[in-house]
Formats: C-alpha cells, sequence, structure tokens
C-alpha cells in the first residue's frame, strides 16, 4: 500500500512529510494534513484505517467491493465516494474514496489519479489554498477530477467534429467501431458527471463537524456550475453523434437506391427485348421473317429504338440524376 502525507502549513501550502508506515505517525503532523493511499491489500487497509479511529462504517465503506457514488456522514467522520476517468484508454470509472476527519483528509484509489499528483505539485511549490483546513483541500480535489474530465469532453468532441468531417471516406467498418467508442465513452463521462454533480451539489448543504463551507460557497456554486455546462455538453455531443448516424444512414440508403435504381433501368429495358428474342427463339416452321434477307438486322434495329427509346424516357424522368 502507496501512502504520502502532507501537512497544510499555516501559510496555506502542502508540506510534504516523510514517509510514515504507522498510522500515528502520519496523522500527528502538527495541523490540518492530507493522507493519500494507494489501495493494496484490504488487511493492510483496514489496519491504518483501524489506527485511525475512524468509523467502522467509514471503513467499511472504504472497502466496499463495489463502489458508488456516496456522501455520507458517519458520526464526526464524512466519507465521500466520487467518480472519475484517470486516462483516455480506461474502459472503466475509477473511484475515489475520501473521508474527512475534524483536521484530518484521506483519499483511497485504487489507480494513480493524475489530478491529486496535480495538486501535490501545485500547492507545495507556490499555490494557496483559500482557506488553512482540510475542506480547501476537499474543494481542489474536486474541483482538479472535474477539470480533467472536463478535458475529456473536449477530446470527444473534437473526435467527433473529425468524424464528421470524414464521413465521405471513412468505410463502414470504421465509422461503427469509432462511432460506438465515443459513445460509450460519453455514456461513462455522462455517468461520472451526473454523480459528481450530485456530491458537489450535496456538500453545499450538508451539516458535519468534519467540513466547513464557509468561505468556499462560491467556488462550489462555480463548480456545480461547470458540471451542469458538462452535462449539456455530454448532450449536445450525443445529439451530434447520432445525427452523423443518421446522415451515414442516408448515404447508404441513397446508395442502396442508386443501385437498385441501376438494376430498374436495366431489368425494364430487357423486358421488351426478352420477349421479342423469345418470339422468334420457339422455332416455328411457319414464320415469314425467317426467311427474309434483312430480317435479323431489322429485329436488331427494332431492339435498338426500343432501347434508346427507353433510355430517353428514363433520362426525362430524372433517372440518371
Amino acid at each position: 500500500m502507496k501512502q504520502q502525507t502532507y501537512r497544510l502549513t499555516q501559510d496555506r501550502y502542502l508540506e510534504r512529510c516523510p514517509p510514515e508506515r504507522s498510522p500515528a505517525g502520519a496523522s500527528s503532523v502538527g495541523g490540518p494534513c492530507w493522507i493519500d493511499l494507494e489501495r493494496g491489500e484490504p488487511e493492510s487497509l483496514t489496519e491504518f484505517l483501524t489506527a485511525l479511529e475512524l468509523h467502522p462504517l467509514a471503513i467499511e465503506a472504504c472497502l466496499d467491493p463495489t463502489p458508488a457514488s456516496r456522501l455520507v456522514a458517519y458520526g464526526k467522520s464524512l466519507f465521500l465516494g466520487i467518480p472519475t476517468h484517470a486516462s483516455w484508454e480506461a474502459e472503466h470509472r475509477t473511484f475515489l474514496w475520501i473521508v474527512c476527519t475534524p483536521g484530518m483528509l484521506i483519499t483511497i484509489h485504487e489507480y494513480a489519479i493524475p489530478a491529486l499528483e496535480t495538486i501535490s505539485d501545485q500547492y507545495s511549490d507556490g499555490m494557496r489554498f483559500h482557506t488553512a483546513d482540510t475542506s480547501a483541500i476537499l474543494y481542489q480535489i474536486l474541483d482538479h477530477l472535474i477539470d480533467d474530465d472536463m478535458a475529456f469532453t473536449l477530446r470527444t468532441r473534437d473526435a467527433i467534429d473529425r468524424l464528421d468531417e470524414m464521413l465521405d471516406d471513412v468505410d463502414d467498418e470504421e465509422l461503427t467501431e469509432q462511432s460506438l467508442l465515443l459513445k460509450r465513452q460519453l455514456t461513462r463521462l455522462a455517468a461520472t458527471f451526473e454523480d459528481q454533480l450530485y456530491c458537489v451539489g450535496s456538500l453545499q448543504t450538508i451539516e458535519s463537524e468534519s467540513f466547513r463551507i464557509e468561505g468556499l460557497q462560491d467556488y462550489f456554486r462555480d463548480a456545480f456550475s461547470h458540471l451542469e455546462h458538462a452535462s449539456r455538453s455530454i448532450g449536445r455531443q450525443l445529439a451530434h453523434l447520432n445525427a452523423i448516424h443518421q446522415e451515414y444512414q442516408l448515404q447508404l440508403q441513397s446508395k442502396t437506391n442508386d443501385r437498385l435504381r441501376l438494376l430498374t433501368i436495366i431489368s425494364t429495358i430487357f423486358i421488351p427485348l426478352t420477349l421479342i428474342t423469345g418470339i422468334y427463339g420457339m422455332n416455328f416452321r411457319r414464320m415469314p421473317e425467317l426467311q427474309w434477307d434483312y430480317a435479323y438486322f431489322c429485329v436488331l434495329g427494332v431492339m435498338v429504338t426500343i432501347t434508346l427509346a427507353m433510355l430517353w424516357r428514363f433520362y426525362r424522368a430524372g433517372w440518371f440524376k
């Protein structure tokens, strides 16, 4: 289990503390602290969290094998489970578990989350939190998660625009594959933003000893507004993707109609020609035309005339457009 502890200084900076394997050493750094854990074996995580004297239900929630978005107060502990996307290639959402206690913030995740690394780098080197408590750290974590996930929506938008531009050149299999991949990505992002919206909205109304929103109301409202914008953007992108699919289906239908029109023209022209050749191919003995020296050329002329007349008729009717 990987562990990193940060102390929030009075100047509102993050100070990286020496690695402490014992929970007592990690939590007694002096002042508000942030403990980041990349979960390993459940037994070691359980032992670590139990030593921090967290509420048993909060520990149980951190070990839940079926993660879900939630915001629950367990005694003095505030548990928050929030989804995010760790990378573009990830097929599933990554959940970040956050436990807030008075003076301590614990983040637990199964995979590396770039937003957490960004916060630790930025606020250890020049940037300051809005307030000198763990609530400000929690806000920055949520804000960076939202920003990173919104970057994925810009990437999907660009991918949809490129797909729209090359609609005439892409083959059927490639278009279908890209459309399905983008639709799955958008669906995951929509679910992520919906869960994040619930968490951010609930934090603005919850009352807990572990979380204070005083001085952060405007920032949380701004985050809530960003999530609403992201949800609307996802809806527009899904509509655009569906429009591309419908346009492609119309193109396929148009090509099919063109082929059917050509086959209809050929079949219609050959119907009278087949009738003429069928009549003169019956080999009756008394067919005066068969004895005529120019009968063959005359029949060919009639067939050519019929063909040209029908082609002209189809042309006037707009079948070749």
